[in-house]
């Protein structure tokens, strides 16, 4: 074994270098993994690994479990009831399987959630690992929705570690609306015991956290405290305070695969997850994981999608001109130029218009401006908060663990809907469209990355059916880069130097 292997295996604190890659960002301007675990020496570690996991199944064994709980419940049992493949001690109920490795599972391959406990003694909880969101918030037993009598509700009178902030909180959701009132608490997670972490206890959560849409208890925010509502400190802030974690620098490795695991690793990352180098973002405002934006290319076009769709007619224009357009080379003198990148791209346009006229001279662009009705299909398992100030429209994109697919602009999503001969209402699409699709390439930092069809195309492995994972976001101030893209790259999320690392992904599947 060579001496880099060694070394990461130190930095691991037993967890073992080939798991599966993690979820959430990882950022980090430290020093390597040999180098962290060299400084290490002579004292535990506190890089802590979260291990995934996922299923395609719907109706999964957690279902059955969720079931359990509630009678057993109804039967006086005390004890939280947790998925059948968490491990737990049945004495203490804490959650410390293997060295801090936690199994977390992705029910319908559209989100991610793993185990925390909370209290003294412990109580079990469900959550996503959200770097969209700074709250930390699980059910409370006062809590009479469906939504929270189907979960795991925390009982704070069973606590004797529980102290009451008397705070008022309140979270809109694109998808839902959570209320309740903060608590303060010991929360344990892979490991890691926080003493004081405020959270939120809820008192009324919408349906669209009821099952079987939704597993997980509640939500575990990564973001910037100046995200939070009620200026409640992050858990990741929380840790960093208390010097729990080496290092102010957590990272996801989404792992894709049937009853596959990824890695969370909070205090440090693993450079054997990794091929290549970590290309480094700047955040460009410290709230969301939020960097620059520069464009989207289709395969090997060499026009931006982002500005030829600025043009509200471009996407109701016939295919092959479109694409006829995107693959012009006339383009490619301009790539590095970019005024004349603009202007290329501006020319384009006009050819497309004047064409489209030329094959149908009553074509009447300027009544063609409306959208299509907004998607409210169930597929988004969360969407950003509506309660924030961000409206100054900019081209950026923020990477978020807890939104399933790619959130962009009405114009663009259209755009790329024709591309790929997607529904742009419904998403749908034919599957044995797969082998026809290229790559997308988005261009973040300054840095382009690739984007296959394998990660942009959802497949239902239940229905067999399969949709885009390019959604339209009709309020949303910047892009949003979920599960669909993350699942890609191993990314590093860094807290003190406000920088986001990503590199091609570099794990093996294991299954169970």
């Amino acid at each position: 074994m060579s001496d880099r292997r060694k070394a990461c295996g130190k930095k691991g604190s037993g967890l073992k270098a080939s798991l599966l890659s993690s979820l959430f960002f990882l950022l980090l301007s430290s020093p390597t993994i040999a180098e962290a675990s060299q400084s290490a020496a002579g004292k535990s570690s506190r890089v802590i690994s979260i291990p995934l996991q996922r299923s395609f199944n719907r109706n999964s064994n957690i279902l059955v479990a969720r079931r359990n709980a509630r009678s057993m419940i109804e039967k006086g049992k005390s004890m939280m009831q947790l998925a059948p493949d968490v491990d737990f001690d049945e004495d203490t109920h804490d959650v410390e399987p293997d060295f801090g490795q936690v199994r977390l599972t992705d029910a319908t391959d559209t989100y991610y959630y793993g185990v925390i406990s909370v209290g003294t003694p412990s109580q079990n909880f469900t959550v996503t690992f959200d770097t969209g969101s700074a709250n930390m918030w699980i059910p409370g037993v006062r809590c009479t929705s469906k939504a929270c009598l189907q979960h795991n509700r925390y009982d704070h009178d069973l606590s004797s570690t529980y102290q009451p902030l008397n705070g008022q909180f309140a979270i809109q959701y694109g998808t839902g609306e959570v209320r309740g009132f903060t608590s303060q608490d010991t929360v344990k997670v892979g490991g890691i015991t926080i003493k004081d972490q405020p959270f939120a206890e809820t008192t009324s959560e919408d349906e669209v956290f009821e099952l079987p849409d939704t597993e997980f208890d509640g939500l575990f925010g990564l973001a910037f405290k100046t995200l939070s509502s009620g200026a409640l400190v992050p858990p990741m802030v929380k840790m960093i305070e208390q010097q729990l974690v080496d290092e102010p620098v957590f990272a996801f490795a989404l792992s894709q695969g049937h009853r596959s695991f990824g890695e969370l690793l909070l205090g440090g990352y693993n450079e054997l997850h990794y091929k290549g180098e970590l290309r480094w973002m700047r955040v460009i405002r410290a709230k969301y994981w939020q960097v620059s934006m520069e464009g989207i290319w289709y395969g090997d076009g060499k026009l931006n999608l982002l500005t030829l769709s600025k043009d509200q007619d471009i996407a109701r224009m016939p295919l092959n001109l479109i694409m006829s357009a995107i693959s012009d080379n006339v383009a490619v003198a301009g790539e590095r130029d970019q005024a004349r990148a603009i202007a290329a791209e501006e020319k384009a346009r006009v050819k497309i218009k004047s064409k489209a006229k030329d094959l149908d001279p009553d074509m009447d662009l300027e009544n063609k401006r409306t959208h299509p009705p907004v998607d409210k299909s169930p597929k988004l398992k969360k969407l950003l908060p509506t309660n924030n100030n961000d409206t100054k429209p900019e081209t950026s994109a923020i990477m978020d663990t807890g939104t399933s697919f790619l959130l962009g602009d009405p114009n663009t999503i259209q755009l790329i809907s024709r591309i790929i001969g997607a529904d742009f209402r419904t998403g749908d699409m034919s599957c044995a469209r797969l082998h026809d699709l290229k790559s997308f390439w988005i261009s973040l930092g300054g840095f382009k990355f690739e984007v296959a069809p394998e990660h942009y195309v959802y497949r239902d492995a239940e229905k067999k059916t399969c949709s885009s994972a390019w959604v339209p976001s009709y309020d949303s101030p910047f892009w949003v880069l979920g599960d669909s893209f993350l699942r890609a790259y191993y990314a590093v999320f860094d807290m003190r130097d406000h920088k986001v690392g990503l590199a091609p992904i570099n794990m093996p599947l294991r299954h169970f």
